[in-house]
């Protein structure tokens, strides 16, 4: 049997493909580091040599200094290329490792585990192993929290999304090189926000604007007068004191702006390939339609924004250079330039930068969805969610994602528009809390707008509870049993709220004796019937079932189990009706814990 989870042909091939592009650029990049070693060697030797010329040795060592920064910047070009083919190439090896159900290389969300939230943490959604290391694909931080968004709060227009994500599905290589883009920085470094810099004041008085223009005549004609000895040495200096006598003055506010501009240079440049990407394809989908107008389209738009704002970025990094800096500001009021072209950038841009920056990291989101459903599309589907809260519910082969293909059972699972209840039982080990997991996992990937794993999947639009997995609290002396109580209080609560809620239950009352437990799970559903919630618990207690004869509202269903002398089987299938076989004993027996 394979050990592929999906497909790998067409990663296995991109791979190909990416090592011929690797060596390439490797290949320049040596080139490069000698060509830059040869050309700044050139500048001593050509000065040493051409010293007795004077003007001409100074052209001379000025035209091979520009050179040198030529060749730099293509090294740094080639770089930039070379990083970014690897970054393909470990999207490319991750998803291989991927299909053998190794996620190690994927974030796996561990900081967003919250026992106190609605469902994600009975749902095991993050942590080691999770659905979400199986499902994320950002590449970003930002990127990140923009899934987890989705994840925990659904969005407001789901098919929207699904239409989107099929198809993003149907354009892997660009959205891998849209990923590698953003990439380009760690993780942790593009927690830097260039919605930030809009927000923050530098503020270039009116005197600097008159300086901007004035300011370079003075100095052009300060250095004509000296060159041709119209005016001594002394004078030139005291012209020169002058002229930085105001850039002194700004040199604080200044010193901030480049300080912000080269926190967010990175990004920018990394945001600028994103958008490039984007504006050479072509989407139909209503979704991405939009995205494309609001970046490239509208008035002062997306790309125009970091355009310029990239502009703006360059023209701070020539001021790393205490020498370069010097020149600039004497002679073309360099900083002036700065904070008067910040002030204008901010006055069209600063109030559209989040929603930009929104939308790319949204884009994540959707290719984690997309690359989801390439890897998954024969046991995928659009779900259907309506707005009828006892609207019916049809699952059909219905599976849990995380489960390997090869061993995953699915199911069928239907709720009548009268139904609202489904008691499971069954033996231990038999599937009953995977399946309680399946519903749940598919349940919020339908309100995020994601396929999932389902031939069919129809469900009211309804938010999600549960109460799966309760722990007590030494440091808040909260007891067990005292701490579940909280848990269906805090679920009740979401009901009498009016929120419209589908409740997903595991063994409730556990923390109490079986009298207490058996009386207190049937009052606990019939408030829960009264309340006209819908939802599916799972129990060991077959008194439960009897509900099913008092309530129509309330189905039972069960797994079963198959014991053939000292073997015991599984086939995890759904059945209707109430489970006749139980297995505790015969396991106890089978792990010599009590006597056969």
């Amino acid at each position: 049997m394979t050990k592929e989870n999906y497909s790998t042909t067409f990663y296995k091939e991109r791979l190909e493909a990416l090592a011929l592009e690797l060596k390439k650029y490797t290949k320049r990049s040596r080139m490069w580091v000698a060509v830059r070693l040869i050309s700044f060697l050139s500048i001593g030797v050509l000065a040493y040599f051409t010293y007795p010329y004077g003007g001409f040795s100074a052209l001379g060592i000025l035209a091979t200094v520009v050179l040198f920064l030529i060749f730099v910047r293509k090294s740094a070009e080639n770089k930039d290329q070379l990083n970014y083919v690897k970054a393909l190439i470990r999207i490319n090896e991750n998803e291989i490792k991927g299909s053998e159900h190794d996620f190690s290389s994927f974030d796996d969300g561990e900081e967003y585990m919250n026992p106190q939230h609605p469902f994600s943490y009975d749902m095991d959604i993050f942590g080691k192993g999770s659905f979400f290391q199986l499902f994320n694909r950002t590449v970003t931080k930002k990127g990140e929290e923009a899934l987890v968004k989705r994840l925990l709060n659904g969005v407001e227009t789901p098919l929207k999304s699904a239409e989107a994500i099929n198809e993003l599905k149907d354009k892997k290589e660009w959205y891998q090189d849209y990923l590698a883009h953003g990439s380009s920085l760690d993780k942790e470094a593009t927690e830097v926000s260039i919605s930030d810099l809009s927000k923050e004041e530098y503020p270039a008085k009116s005197w600097m604007k008159a300086l901007r223009i004035l300011s370079p005549i003075i100095a052009f004609l300060a250095f004509a007068a000296y060159y041709f000895d119209f005016i001594g040495g002394i004078h030139f200096v005291v012209v020169a004191i002058i002229i930085f006598i105001p850039v002194r003055q700004s040199l604080k506010t200044t010193n901030r702006l480049h300080q912000s501009l080269s926190k967010i240079g990175f990004r920018v440049s990394a945001m600028q390939n994103q958008l490039m990407r984007m504006e050479q394809e072509s989407f139909s989908s209503e979704l991405m339609t939009e995205f494309h107008k609001e970046l490239f389209e509208s008035e002062n738009n997306g790309k125009q924004g970091l355009t310029e704002l990239s502009k703006l970025v360059k023209q701070a990094e020539f001021r790393n250079n205490i020498l370069v800096a010097v020149f600039l500001n004497f002679f073309f009021a360099w900083d002036f330039r700065l904070l008067i072209n910040m002030e204008k950038w901010s006055a069209l841009y600063s109030a559209k930068v989040e929603r930009w920056e929104e939308i790319v990291y949204e884009m994540e989101a959707l290719i984690s969805g997309a690359n989801f459903r390439y890897n998954f599309e024969k046991h995928t589907t659009v779900p259907t969610l309506s707005n009828q809260k006892d609207g019916p519910i049809e699952l059909i082969k219905l599976g849990h994602p995380i489960i390997p293909l090869q061993k995953l059972v699915t199911n069928d699972f239907q709720l009548s528009s009268i139904e609202q209840f489904a008691i499971v039982t069954g033996p231990n080990m038999a599937g009953k809390s995977t399946f309680l997991r399946s519903i749940g996992v598919n349940l919020m990937l339908a309100r995020a707008g994601f396929h999932v794993m389902a031939e069919k999947f129809e469900f009211p639009n309804m938010k999600l509870y549960s109460s799966m997995r309760t722990s007590d609290d030494l440091k808040d002396e909260t007891s067990y049993f005292h701490a579940e109580l909280l848990r269906l209080r805090f679920i009740v609560d979401a009901i009498e709220r009016g929120e419209n809620v589908f409740i997903i239950l595991d063994e409730i009352l556990k923390g109490t004796n079986s009298k207490d437990k058996e009386e207190g799970s049937a009052k606990f559903l019939q408030k829960l019937n009264q309340l006209e919630a819908r939802g599916i618990i799972a129990t060991h207690d077959l008194s439960l079932t009897q509900l099913a004869n008092v309530y129509k509202s309330v189905v039972n269903k069960y797994f079963d189990t198959e014991i053939n002398g000292d073997e015991i089987s599984f086939d995890y299938c759904i059945r209707d009706g109430v489970a006749k076989n139980m297995n505790a004993s015969f396991l106890l027996r089978k792990m010599g814990l009590i006597d056969r």
